[in-house]
């Protein structure tokens, strides 16, 4: 019976009379218990650990309690535990609230107000989030708009909502830290339940409201339960391809029965450019894998498959017909389940028919076209326009129901004059073949540019420099567009050059540009563009240098965290490469390098340090070369990348050879420390042993910071060769420089060294307790360092320290954990020491009788 039911070890199975009953802890009083605690945090200020707990709480829930179970007794206990639940999802925004998280409120905000749209309590969350993130103007606009709403109603507005409102306008709230603090898990927390976690790249919407579209719906429902690994979309130009698919994978992660992530893949906006290269490295970023970038194209490939052959992912590739490489396709074809590929594309792939279920998306139908344009003529503020039903519909069908036609035809009415009568006869009189949007193509790159102010060309020609979005000021920065910008934005939306999205983390707006307008020769070409590029490549060389090298304040990394401006900026490198504008290259690389080592970008394409060394190399700045190579050499020695490093040193020895002259003392002590580093993952003990003695000889030269890390590694080398005396000596000076200085990092890399030394030469039972006693206390510090190695080898440790005492259920979960971050470093060796070592606990030796 056991057996049968999956009962765990601590579930009780009673009998009582004819029939069974098991005790054992139910989600329901798992999530109670939870509650409880994450209050209590609450009412004694611990406001992280308490959003912590509310959040791990409301992650228990999968969905309606016993939706099918109509018994009163039931239903009513199944209505206290909704009640609890949505005082836990209240009382969690009010802690991110205080907290200053404050675009997770509003996100919080609108899901539970879709429920309960008059929730005041919830509306008053709400406003103070607003104020946090767009100030007492807005939140007074929102304000207004909500007291209205509610006397609609008949629903008077309470003393609470009246208080709120003066404070608004006096100015009298607390307002969130300019920079939101990043969203890291605790020490506790990582890989406790990171397979629950959402993958999620989805690009923003670029419509106000989804227009229904049932048919290749059902069949997209069809299609993903099917035992093919490709979705093809197939449709024009225009059709609603990419909206389709988009709402579909926003489905998909809101219900969850299928899918636990989507990444989102397009080769829209570079045609051409996506690979199969691109397509894994997209994967591992957005599942939080940045390790994987690292490893060689089959390794890459092969522990891909691993995560989607265990995570199932809904991978979207859109604008599939401008890719041209096969081995893409071959790969999409060998997708394995539970995951699945989704693809959108004007035409049938031949190379994927066979492993491909087909769906043809035709134009929208009368009734979704009314929606459609209604929606538009909202938004335009064309509401009069209504009125000309027939003219609208005479339009949609001239437009074959392309939503891109319809959407580009009113645009011309607000912005030209047109009427819709002129604007049906222009499509109909376009060449038939061209019905698929290249009429609206033709019309924007013609008419539709000559018509646009000076000014909005500026800010068209600076949106072509950022194409995963751009916020208002740097917009107006780049563009050199001072005055009337929102006019100017207006303008281009209405034009449909661009479109208004939300940061997803701040809830402010930023603009996207279509791929198609952008791509204009007259605007590359235009006699403001110089300038406007130049201010470009300056805005990332000032952003990066506010970040620099900041072992004394990793805060600052967060300059560089929102979402898309690591695209942006690689992009930038890029263009800068092809261009040959070798010094900003030089400067935003050199700049940017410690953000990406720290976030583990080890093997990020493009690489920022060898495209530095390069442009250094045409500058023929030798030592500049120098520093970009050992700095790489760095990184890839601790990652234990052979490949780099045997890639890297015979370059670095050449420079070595050619000029030795060109390097001041500084940089040849950080070659002798990389090459140590490289030295020590190959066991060369001595050697290595050799490099760092001679560096700390002259600690002067070196730098503090440059000086506390060859400590340190010297005290590592000395554990590992089996001098744990002469290590902890060292480590104890390096402890103290570190302290002395504010190096938090270091500290913690040498707590967690002292207690690998400590498990490597003393296995009494009491050194491991102790162990494990001091990396606990350091949850909270190496959560805020935000480092996954220090985080991974925490892990590692605790995981070994729990098997040494028995404990072999904490020691598997720890096991776990440090294997799934090892895999997303990509340090695969380490990662299967640690699976392998977990099913060891797994699977304990049999006693003998």
């Amino acid at each position: 019976m056991r057996s049968k039911l999956s009962l765990e070890a601590d579930n009780v199975l009673l009998t009582r009379g004819s029939a069974y009953s098991v005790e054992a802890m139910t989600d329901a009083q798992r999530f109670q218990d939870m509650v409880r605690r994450a209050d209590q945090r609450h009412a004694a200020g611990e406001l992280a650990r308490a959003a912590e707990d509310y959040g791990a709480a409301l992650s228990l829930w999968r969905g309606e309690v016993l939706p099918d179970v109509g018994d009163q007794s039931v239903r009513s206990e199944v209505s206290a535990l909704e009640h609890q639940r949505r005082g836990a999802q209240l009382n969690r925004l009010k802690v991110l609230l205080r907290l200053g998280v404050s675009a997770d409120v509003l996100g919080g905000a609108e899901q539970l107000l879709v429920e309960d749209p008059f929730w005041e309590e919830l509306l008053r969350i709400k406003v103070q989030a607003l104020y946090q993130t767009q100030g007492s103007h807005a939140a007074s606009v929102l304000m207004r708009q909500i007291s209205k709403e509610l006397a609609e109603q008949g629903l008077d507005p309470s003393p609470e909502w009246m208080s709120l409102a003066e404070r608004v306008l006096k100015h009298d709230l607390p307002v969130a830290p300019a920079v939101p603090a990043q969203r890291t898990p605790d020490a506790a927390s990582v890989g406790s339940g990171a397979e629950d976690l959402l993958i999620d790249n989805i690009p923003p919407a670029t419509y106000a409201k989804f227009v229904g579209r049932p048919m290749p719906w059902t069949r997209l429902e069809e299609g993903v339960s099917q035992g093919l690994p490709v979705v093809s979309l197939i449709g024009i130009g225009g059709s609603g391809k990419s909206t389709l698919a988009r709402e579909f994978a926003v489905r998909q992660l809101q219900e969850r029965t299928r899918f636990h992530g989507v990444v989102w893949v397009s080769d829209r906006e570079q045609a051409g450019s996506t690979t199969l290269a691109t397509v894994l490295d997209t994967i591992a970023l957005t599942a939080d894998y940045p390790g994987l970038l690292a490893l060689d194209p089959a390794q890459k490939s092969h522990q891909v498959l691993r995560l989607l052959r265990r995570t199932p992912i809904l991978l979207v590739i859109d604008n599939h017909e401008t890719i041209k490489d096969q081995a893409l396709d071959n790969w999409l074809s060998s997708i394995p389940e539970p995951s699945k590929a989704l693809v959108t594309s004007i035409t049938h792939s031949q190379r994927l028919a066979p492993h491909s279920f087909p769906i043809d998306v035709l134009g929208l139908t009368v009734e979704e076209s009314r929606a459609f344009y209604a929606q538009c003529l909202n938004r335009l503020g064309l509401r009069e326009l209504l009125a000309q039903a027939g003219e609208l519909d005479a339009l949609c069908g001239v437009a074959q129901g392309s939503p891109r036609l319809i959407e580009w035809a009113i645009g011309q009415v607000k912005r030209r004059g047109r009427t819709l009568n002129e604007v049906a006869d222009e499509i109909r009189s376009a060449p038939q073949q061209d019905l698929t949007g290249d009429v609206v193509l033709r019309d924007l790159f013609r008419a539709s540019w000559t018509s646009l102010t000076d000014p909005a060309r500026r800010v068209l020609g600076s949106l072509a420099c950022f194409p995963y979005g751009v916020d208002r000021e740097t917009l107006r920065q780049v563009s050199g567009c001072g005055g009337d910008l929102e006019g100017v934005l207006e303008e281009l939306t209405d034009f449909c050059f661009i479109s208004r999205q939300t940061q997803p983390d701040t809830a402010l707006p930023y603009y996207v540009a279509y791929p198609l307008a952008t791509n204009r020769p007259s605007m590359s070409q235009s006699a403001f563009m110089p300038a406007i590029r130049g201010r470009w490549l300056q805005h990332f060389v000032d952003l990066t240098r506010q970040v620099g090298f900041c072992p004394e304040d990793i805060d600052r990394l967060r300059l560089l965290d929102a979402p898309g401006l690591r695209s942006n900026l690689e992009y930038t490198l890029t263009w800068a490469c092809a261009n040959h504008q070798w010094d900003a290259i030089v400067q935003i690389s050199r700049e940017a390098r410690y953000f990406y080592y720290v976030r583990g970008l080890w093997g990020t394409q493009p690489n920022i340090h060898l495209m530095r060394a390069d442009a250094a190399r045409r500058l023929r700045d030798t030592a500049e070369e120098f520093d970009a190579l050992v700095y790489y050499l760095n990184i890839a020695a601790k990652q234990e990348n052979q490949a780099a490093t045997q890639a890297l040193l015979p370059r670095i020895e050449a420079l070595l050879s050619s000029s030795a002259h060109a390097y001041d003392s500084k940089q040849m002590g950080e070659y002798r420390h990389a090459l140590a580093l490289h030295l020590l993952t190959q066991h060369r003990l001595v050697e290595a042993e050799s490099q760092w003695r001679e560096n700390l000889r002259a600690p002067e030269l070196l730098g503090e910071a440059n000086y506390s890390a060859n400590l340190r590694w010297l005290a590592i080398c000395l554990a590992r060769a089996g001098r744990p005396d002469e290590a902890r000596t060292l480590f104890a000076q390096a402890r103290q420089h570190a302290r002395d200085h504010g190096y938090r990092r270091a500290e913690l890399l040498i707590d967690l060294q002292v207690a690998e030394m400590l498990l490597d030469t003393d296995t009494r039972l009491p050194v491991a307790q102790q162990v494990i006693t001091d990396l606990t206390d350091r949850n909270g510090q190496i959560a805020s360092a935000a480092d996954r190695r220090y985080q991974a080898d925490q892990r590692w440790l605790l995981g070994q320290a729990h098997q040494r005492l028995g404990n072999l259920r904490q020691a598997s979960k720890f096991l776990r954990q440090a294997a799934e971050l090892y895999s997303k470093l990509g340090l695969v060796d380490r990662a299967n020491r640690a699976r392998t070592l977990d099913a060891a606990c797994s699977t304990p030796p049999r006693r003998m009788p």
